[in-house]
């Protein structure tokens, strides 16, 4: 019987070091791995927008280029 007994005791635990980081959280892994997700997903939509913003100008730009070259050249051959 005496062995049933052993079986059912407690477990000694562990000692712990006070000055050891905290043991690692799953819910706490999954909560940054949405944070950072969440950040990635802005600052691609961010980098979207930017670029398109970056084509638009840059068209707007040559349109207005190409549209003061004509003024340019017809003031010249009108002189």
């Amino acid at each position: 019987m005496s062995n049933i007994f052993k079986a059912m005791k407690a477990k000694k635990k562990r000692a712990i070091n006070p000055d050891a980081p905290p043991r690692p959280n799953l819910m706490t892994h999954d909560v940054k791995l949405r944070d950072q997700e969440i950040t990635v997903n802005n600052l691609m939509t961010s980098v979207t927008y930017l670029r398109d913003r970056v084509h638009n100008l840059e068209s707007k730009l040559r349109n207005q280029t190409n549209y003061l070259q004509a003024l340019h050249n017809k003031i010249i051959k009108n002189k």
